[in-house]
C-alpha cells in the first residue's frame, strides 16, 4: 500500500505532536498550525495510554486489541484500545454502535480503554 504524502494523516500529525519521526512535511505543517495545547494534549493522552496499559497488565491482561484480532486468543480477556480515535468518527457513522459491535466480540472479563 502506498502512503499518500500529499495529504496530512491524523496518526502522522499525532506522531509529530509527540516528537516522532514517522511523519511528512504535510503532517508537520498541520501540527505546527495547531494550538500549542495540542502538543500537551497529545502527551497527556500518551501518558494515559501507558498508565491504562500498566494498570491492565497488573491485573493479568496480556492481550491488547488495537484492531489485531487474528493474533489474539479469544478464550482469554482482551483489552480493546480506542485511544485518540473515536473523535475521528462523525455521528452518521454511529460511533456508539461501532463500539458496541467491537465490545460484543470480546470475551468475558475484557476491558475497553477509551480516550
Amino acid at each position: 500500500m502506498r502512503i499518500d504524502t500529499s495529504k496530512p494523516h491524523p496518526a502522522r500529525v499525532y506522531d509529530w505532536l509527540l516528537g516522532g519521526k514517522d511523519n511528512y512535511p504535510v503532517d508537520q505543517r498541520v501540527g505546527a498550525a495547531l494550538p500549542e495545547q495540542s502538543r500537551r494534549s497529545a502527551a497527556r493522552n500518551r501518558e494515559f495510554m501507558h498508565r491504562a496499559a500498566a494498570w491492565l497488565a497488573a491485573r493479568g491482561v496480556d492481550q491488547f486489541l488495537d484492531i489485531a484480532r487474528a493474533r489474539l486468543d479469544f478464550d482469554r480477556p482482551v483489552a480493546l484500545s480506542l485511544i485518540a480515535l473515536m473523535h475521528f468518527l462523525p455521528d452518521p457513522e454511529d460511533p456508539y454502535a461501532l463500539t458496541r459491535t467491537l465490545l460484543s466480540a470480546l470475551p468475558s472479563g475484557s476491558y475497553l480503554v477509551l480516550s
